[in-house]
């Protein structure tokens, strides 16, 4: 199956709670349109889409066309509306970009070598793409900084909203391969780190992802697999008491975002097998509404935007598979990625598609 055309448009299959809407809770569900998923305007709706939208930057990662097989990649930014597109990185092994508090400087994770080639079936030539270093720099990509080291594997980083502390997910040398109390080995953990990158990292959770900070800082939301190979969002409070969990572990949930004002969190969940799409709950895990349902893309990561407007996210193609080898140990072809933008507030919003080469994980840049 080839990716849609662009000009194309899906109908939308959203899911509500008829009783719900009567109750004053699920005012913002009533503004969220039943919208049909990856219409992309012509040039002309686009400048009047954009006339529309809040300003605001957006960094992402990119993978250069026709370039080294996935995933060599870079960090980038654009404005909101795709404009002004710059290379942020030029190594090849930068990805996984989050914003200070201040949208003044950037965490991202850097594949670096290896001291031992993992035990894998990985082809010589992604033997040393394995992210291990943690920097962060300027917006405008200088004056970059070191913070952590960690073999074999970061996951990524997200910093408190009063920019002292880094949330990590991360797996570190010494906890690789221990067996859980089950059996089945550690996967993941989440850690505290000074932002200054002093100290030792300090363990939350096991077997947790994609943490994101509340915006008054005091609580984190993640996934975490518990049990093995069931991943749901949970909210904790910063110091990891009061752990509770969001939503069903067997809809494999991920990338909690929170909305400015704390009230939503947006989301990415597999609905089937292979299929994964946003969705926006209150922030106790109730009003689940589903934003996205377009069989032919795969979509995650969602960010919003600084005044709650706009939420942008990344998909590829349910065609073109991601992966850097298969399990026969033979390179996949490099996927087709790219960024979209909806307002979840505007009855009549439709996504609109903002990059025209390879992009994801997208992050919206705070006020400045």
């Amino acid at each position: 199956m080839s990716p849609p055309k662009k000009g194309g448009s899906v109908k939308a299959k959203a899911q509500t709670n008829p009783q719900a809407r009567k109750s004053s809770c699920f005012r913002w569900i009533r503004l969220i349109p039943a919208i049909a998923l990856l219409q992309t305007a012509n040039p002309l709706q686009r400048i009047a889409i954009a006339q529309q939208q809040a300003p605001g930057t957006i960094v992402f990662v990119h993978a250069p066309d026709g370039g080294p097989p996935w995933p060599v990649q870079d960090v980038y930014s654009m404005d909101a509306d795709g404009a002004n597109v710059n290379a942020l990185t030029s190594d090849g092994h930068s990805h996984n970009p989050a914003w200070s508090p201040d949208g003044q400087r950037m965490l991202f994770v850097h594949d670096s070598t290896l001291r031992i080639r993992p035990a894998s079936k990985e082809e010589k030539q992604f033997g040393s793409y394995h992210p291990v270093e943690l920097f962060v720099m300027d917006r405008d990509g200088t004056n970059r900084r070191l913070l952590l080291r960690m073999e074999p594997v970061i996951y990524s980083a997200a910093w408190s909203a009063d920019g002292k502390t880094i949330a990590i997910s991360a797996l570190p040398e010494e906890f690789e391969n221990r067996p859980q109390a089950d059996g089945d080995p550690i996967r993941a953990g989440l850690f505290l780190l000074p932002a200054d990158g002093q100290g030792q990292p300090r363990l939350l959770f096991w077997n947790a992802l994609t943490p994101s900070w509340s915006p008054n800082g005091k609580q984190i939301a993640f996934s975490a697999e518990r049990p093995r190979g069931q991943w749901a969002i949970h909210v904790a409070n910063s110091d990891g008491s009061n752990d509770v969990q969001l939503t069903d572990p067997p809809l494999m949930a991920g990338s909690p975002s929170w909305s400015p004002d704390g009230k939503l969190i947006a989301f990415d969940e597999f609905v089937g097998h292979r299929n994964q799409q946003i969705f926006i709950m209150d922030a106790d895990g109730s009003h689940r509404f589903q934003i996205t349902s377009d069989a032919n893309w795969s979509c995650g990561h969602p960010s919003w935007s600084p005044d709650g407007k706009q939420l942008v996210f990344s998909c590829r193609s349910a065609s073109a598979p991601c992966g850097v080898v298969s399990s026969a140990g033979t390179p996949l072809p490099q996927c087709v990625r790219r960024l979209f933008t909806v307002s979840p507030s505007d009855a009549n919003a439709k996504p609109i598609q903002l990059s025209e080469r390879d992009a994801a994980a997208p992050e919206f840049a705070p006020s400045r």
